[in-house]
């Protein structure tokens, strides 16, 4: 796969229907940060356009060095990516972390955004949010990656979809286990991430923006999509009654018919051909 250098790290990239003459879709993943996690939604949003998906930094084959970690940094990497696939405009779709980067490229880049679809996310980090990741972080550090990967199961996700896909799960979890990038950068990533805060500059953004959350979201809670919403000018809002945090893998259908719909409709208009 095709590597781009971002602030001295090496960011790990690849290119779906690369001839596809839309405008591009960039999906941006959460915490763990590796592209895996979005094979739902391949097939579907590079059908007519091309897709670029990437492992963050600290994750998947990207670089992991220590000291190097900020939502801002990961936003420039997704900016890296683009340039290197000279791509002027994208439509950004981002779950959790995602999301929180999907905000800074808003506000930061707002010539390079078509439109942001911004998943399971948060404006802010508030006590309630610190609190559950300095708690993951303390897991992380002192149990261990197979301890962590199965807690994240059960609070990531919905009941009733980890009990009917069981099998699937552990033998995700056992790659996860197995492909781990080092614990540290990985509690440099959460402490980023606890550090997010773009409530006093989400007015600013004027990309079209929807805001998507599953009502049962144990990590970011429909309240924190609330607030986007609030706080982002035209931004709209689209509950899930299930799906939790990962809605994106969940309710897998139902959330790429509603994306792409959102794309369709903020795609550039054509100029009116002038009648003789």
């Amino acid at each position: 796969m095709p590597v781009v250098r971002s602030g001295g790290v090496d960011i790990d990239y690849e290119v779906v229907n690369p001839g596809g003459k839309g405008i591009p879709v960039f999906l941006i993943s959460g915490l763990g940060g590796a592209r895996g996690p979005w094979a739902a939604q391949v097939e579907d949003f590079s059908r007519n356009r091309p897709l670029v998906l990437h492992d963050h930094r600290g994750t998947g084959k990207s670089g992991k060095p220590r000291g190097a970690y900020s939502v801002r940094l990961m936003a420039e990497d997704v900016i890296a990516v683009m340039d290197a696939l000279m791509i002027p405009k994208a439509h950004l779709v981002g779950s959790s972390t995602g999301g929180a980067i999907n905000q800074v490229l808003c506000i930061g880049h707002p010539d390079r955004v078509q439109s942001a679809s911004i998943v399971s996310s948060w404006p802010r980090s508030d006590a309630f949010f610190c609190r559950q990741f300095t708690m993951r972080k303390k897991v992380l550090l002192e149990l261990g990656w197979e301890t962590y990967t199965k807690l994240s199961a059960v609070t990531l996700n919905s009941a009733r979809f980890l009990n009917d896909n069981i099998g699937e799960f552990e033998k995700k979890e056992a790659e996860a286990i197995r492909t781990a990038p080092p614990a540290e950068a990985m509690a440099e990533r959460i402490d980023c991430i606890m550090a997010h805060d773009e409530w006093d500059r989400l007015g600013r953004i004027k990309a079209p923006v929807l805001v998507l959350v599953a009502r049962d979201d144990a990590t970011t809670p429909p309240y924190y999509s609330e607030q986007l919403v609030r706080l982002i000018p035209g931004a709209q809002l689209r509950v899930f009654e299930d799906g939790g945090h990962l809605l994106y893998i969940a309710r897998s259908k139902e959330f790429n018919a509603c994306v792409l719909d959102f794309i369709r409709r903020n795609e550039p208009r054509m100029p009116a051909s002038s009648g003789s």
